[in-house]
C-alpha cells in the first residue's frame, strides 16, 4: 500500500480522536499578514468568500458562446455525448457504474461537467508542492464559466482548499490534462494535509492527455519541435491557430506568485489568472475536437495521418469489452484506415495499410488482406535498403502474412517459401530472432518434399 492510500484509509476510518493539531504557517514576507482582502479583489476583479476557516478570493469570468478562442467559437466546445468519451477512454465507464449510474446508450452530457486546472508552487509534487490557483470552468447556458480559487497567504490555504471543495460537491464528471498524474495527486494531498474531505473521490475523471497523444502527438511535434508532442499550448496552437498575447511561460508562475508574497502587489498575478483560463478554455475546446471526431468518423478528419490516428482509438475501443456497439466501432476503425492509406507519405500509408489488411484479416476476408500485403511490399523499401527501421518491420510482417496466406489458403507452397525464404532474410539482417520463420520455412519444406514425392510416385 502506497503513502496515499494509507492515508486515505485513515482519513476514511472516522473522525480523529482529539489530539493537539501540529500546524505550520510559514513566514514568507512582511506583508503577508497585513494584506486587504477586498483591495486585492478591486485590481484582479474578485471577491472575498467567507469560509469557517477564514475568508478566500475567487475570481469569476464568463466567455459568452459566440466568443472565438482561435478558429472554434466557444459554444462549439460543449460536449453533448458521453459515448463518444467512452470510446477516447473505455474506463470512464468503469468510473460511472462505480457511482452507481447504469450508462445509457446515447446519454447526453452529465448535470455538471468541470473542468480543472492548477497553478501550482512547483512541478514536482509531493507535500511540498502547493496550488496557488485553482481554476474550474464549466458550460452554463452555451457560456463558458470560470471560476478561479486563488491562495493569498499560505495561512488561508485551509480556506482555499474548503471553498474548492464545496465547489465540487455537485461534480459529476471532471476533466484535465494529465490531471490523473499532477492535479488531483496535489489536490489529494493537500486536503489529506489540511484533514479536509477530499470531494473528487469517486468522481469520474477523464484525462485529456492521453487521447490528444494517440490522436495529435505526430502532428504536434512535427509543427513545434516539441519532444513531447502533446503540451496543451502546443495543440490550441495546432488545431484551433491559437496565438497568445503577452503570455506567462508556465516556468515563470511559480517566481509571479511567490513575488506577490513578498510584496503585496498584485499585479504580477493578472497575467498567471489569464493564464490560467486560456488553459481552461482550451482543454474544453481540444476536448471538444476530439468528441467530434469520434463522432463524425473519418469525414471529420484533416488529413490522412489524424485518419490513421482515429482509427487507432476506434480498434482500441472495439478491442474493450465496456464498449457497446463494439461491430460498429470497429467498422468506423476501418473507414479511417481506408482513409489513411490514401495518404502520400510513405509511412502513414504503409501504417495504414497494414492495419487495414489486419482488420479485413479479422473480418475473415482473406483474399483483401492478401492484396494488401503485396501493396504493403510494394510501397516499402526493397531489400538492401536499410534506412527506416519501421517500413523494415512491416515488409517483413506482410512477407510472413503473405506466407501463411499462400500455404494455407491458396496452397501454393512455392510461393510460400519463396516469402519465407525473403522474410528469413530480413530478419538476420536486422539481427532478429526468427524461429518462427524457420520453423514455417522447414514445414514448408517437408511439404513440398512430400507432395514433389507423390507426384514423382504417380508419374
Amino acid at each position: 500500500m502506497d503513502l496515499s492510500s494509507r492515508l486515505r484509509a485513515i482519513v476514511k476510518s472516522g473522525p480523529p480522536k482529539p489530539t493537539r493539531e501540529l500546524t505550520y504557517e510559514p513566514d514568507t514576507g512582511r506583508y503577508e499578514a497585513t494584506i486587504d482582502l477586498s483591495q486585492l479583489a478591486a485590481v484582479l476583479g474578485g471577491s472575498p468568500v467567507e469560509t469557517p476557516f477564514g475568508r478566500c478570493l475567487i475570481v469569476d469570468r464568463r466567455y459568452e458562446a459566440d466568443r472565438w478562442h482561435g478558429s472554434i467559437q466557444i459554444g462549439q466546445c460543449e460536449v453533448d455525448d458521453l459515448n463518444a468519451l467512452r470510446i477516447l477512454d473505455p474506463a470512464l465507464t468503469v468510473s460511472l457504474c462505480d457511482r452507481g449510474q447504469t450508462p445509457v446508450v446515447g446519454l447526453r452530457t452529465f448535470p455538471r461537467t468541470v473542468f480543472i486546472d492548477l497553478e501550482t508552487t512547483g512541478l514536482s509534487g509531493g507535500a511540498g508542492t502547493v496550488a496557488f490557483l485553482v481554476g474550474c470552468g464549466f458550460f452554463d447556458l452555451g457560456a463558458f464559466q470560470v471560476r478561479q480559487f486563488l491562495l493569498t497567504s499560505y495561512a488561508s490555504e485551509r480556506a482555499l482548499l474548503w471553498a474548492v471543495a464545496e465547489f465540487f460537491k455537485d461534480a459529476d464528471l471532471i476533466v484535465t490534462y494529465n490531471g490523473k498524474s499532477f492535479d488531483v495527486p496535489v489536490m489529494e494531498t493537500r486536503w489529506l494535509f489540511h484533514r479536509l474531505q477530499m470531494p473528487l473521490d469517486g468522481v469520474p475523471h477523464f484525462d485529456m492527455v492521453h487521447p490528444a497523444r494517440r490522436l495529435w502527438r505526430p502532428r504536434a511535434a512535427a509543427t513545434e519541435m516539441d519532444e513531447g508532442g502533446c503540451r496543451l499550448g502546443t495543440l490550441e496552437r495546432t488545431l484551433f491557430e491559437v496565438n497568445r498575447v503577452g503570455d506567462v511561460g508556465g516556468f515563470e508562475v511559480p517566481a509571479r506568485f511567490f513575488r506577490f508574497l513578498r510584496s503585496g502587489d498584485p499585479r504580477p498575478l493578472e497575467a498567471v489568472l489569464e493564464h490560467n483560463r486560456f488553459d481552461l478554455v482550451s482543454l474544453a475546446a481540444v476536448m471538444a475536437r476530439a468528441v467530434d471526431l469520434v463522432r463524425s468518423g473519418h469525414l471529420a478528419c484533416r488529413d490522412c495521418g489524424e485518419a490513421l490516428a482515429l482509427g487507432r482509438v476506434y480498434e482500441r475501443a472495439a478491442a474493450d469489452d465496456r464498449i457497446g456497439g463494439r461491430e460498429r466501432v470497429f467498422v468506423q476503425a476501418g473507414s479511417c484506415y481506408q482513409r489513411g492509406a490514401e495518404s502520400r507519405a510513405t509511412d502513414i500509408r504503409a501504417e495504414a495499410l497494414y492495419r487495414l489488411a489486419l482488420w479485413h484479416r479479422r473480418e475473415r476476408r482473406f483474399a483483401e488482406a492478401a492484396a494488401i500485403w503485396r501493396e504493403v511490399l510494394d510501397l516499402t523499401e526493397p531489400r538492401g535498403v536499410r534506412r527506416m527501421t519501421g517500413m523494415r518491420a512491416l515488409r517483413r510482417f506482410a512477407a510472413e502474412a503473405l506466407a501463411i496466406h499462400h500455404e494455407h489458403r491458396d496452397r501454393d507452397l512455392d510461393s510460400a517459401r519463396e516469402l519465407a525464404l525473403f522474410a528469413l532474410e530480413e530478419a538476420e539482417a536486422d539481427g532478429r530472432m526468427a524461429d518462427g520463420v524457420r520453423h514455417r520455412l522447414a514445414r514448408l519444406n517437408r511439404k513440398i518434399a512430400k507432395k514433389t514425392d507423390a507426384q514423382l510416385l504417380w508419374s
